[in-house]
């Protein structure tokens, strides 16, 4: 038996007999190995496809770096419980859902841009948010970024970008080697929402919920129907309740591409414009002191003609 490699092998006789040995030619290949637990078949053999996700241990963290390309289109990126996998199309996480008050969504996010930064500070950088148990233990952290195309057509912000992040934007440093001042980038404004996954609710909120229904007999009580159950209302000391809501912790950054773009350019006055308009106001500023002049003088004259003409 000479198992597989699945397009991994560097050889047409090297074999992969094992879960293993597959996993290890695609570590090789620097290819993704997500999916092989479930579909290579030594893995399924060996029952690698129904292990269960790993338990979380809490005060677990990490620090993310790093780029991606995207379309132009609308989507978003996250950081999100449990491994990522991708079954019949969907991506989807795997995770154990008594872990899920282990999973703290605090974060710190220190540059988040899109494109090459150049004449204002991002909006969300440095943007800080606490879970902790008062605020739900752990819950959904979601940005909704609206990203606005931009266009810089100045000198000034060719150099910056090149200076910036060349390894990241060939297209900057192709700019810069061509002679374009042109640099498109992009500018975004963001709105938040957290949603907790434990939530408390008392008595009040249960009971507006429910579904009452009055019976009239011959003592005209009031019965509560619930779920097809009944049973008599009493007014007493109300208790808190935890519920779980069914959401995904981890933070989202949902972002939309605006259909227009901003073009940002400078232009040089030359000196002799300078010069045009010094003389058009010095220009102003004389004619009108001489209306004002002519205005005094025909005023004194004609007071003086009507004391003359009294003698």
């Amino acid at each position: 038996y000479c198992g597989p490699c699945y397009g991994a092998a560097d050889t047409s006789e090297q074999c992969c007999q094992t879960c293993l040995d597959v996993e290890n030619a695609y570590k090789k290949k620097r290819w993704r190995t997500d999916m092989l637990f479930v579909t290579a078949e030594q893995c399924v053999r060996e029952g690698k496809d129904k292990q269960k996700p790993k338990k979380m241990t809490k005060n677990q963290g990490c620090n993310l770096s790093g780029y991606m390309t995207v379309n132009r289109v609308a989507g978003n990126f996250h950081i999100a419980m449990g491994e990522g996998l991708e079954r019949d199309g969907r991506h989807i996480h795997s995770f154990l859902p008594e872990d899920t008050p282990n999973f703290n969504c605090s974060h710190i996010i220190h540059e988040l841009t899109f494109g090459p930064l150049l004449d204002e500070e991002a909006p969300l950088n440095g943007v800080t948010k606490i879970i902790t148990e008062e605020t739900g233990t752990s819950g959904m952290v979601q940005y909704f970024i609206k990203v606005v195309p931009t266009t810089y057509k100045t000198p000034q912000a060719k150099q910056i970008a090149v200076d910036a992040l060349p390894s990241l934007y060939e297209e900057v440093e192709r700019a810069g080697e061509e002679g374009d001042d042109a640099v498109e980038t992009n500018r975004y404004f963001f709105t938040e929402r957290f949603r907790p996954l434990m939530s408390e609710w008392d008595d009040d909120e249960m009971e507006e919920s429910e579904h009452f229904k009055i019976n009239q007999d011959d003592h005209n009580k009031v019965e509560l129907a619930m779920g097809g159950s009944h049973g008599h209302h009493a007014h007493g000391h109300h208790d808190h309740h935890k519920v779980q809501n069914s959401i995904l912790p981890g933070v989202f950054f949902m972002y939309e591409i605006y259909p227009f773009q901003v073009e940002i350019s400078q232009k040089s006055v030359p000196f002799t414009h300078l010069l045009v308009r010094l003389l058009a106001t010095v220009g102003g500023v004389y004619t009108v002191f001489k209306w004002f002049d002519s205005f005094i003088y025909s005023h004194d004259q004609n007071q003086r003609s009507s004391k003359i003409g009294r003698y």
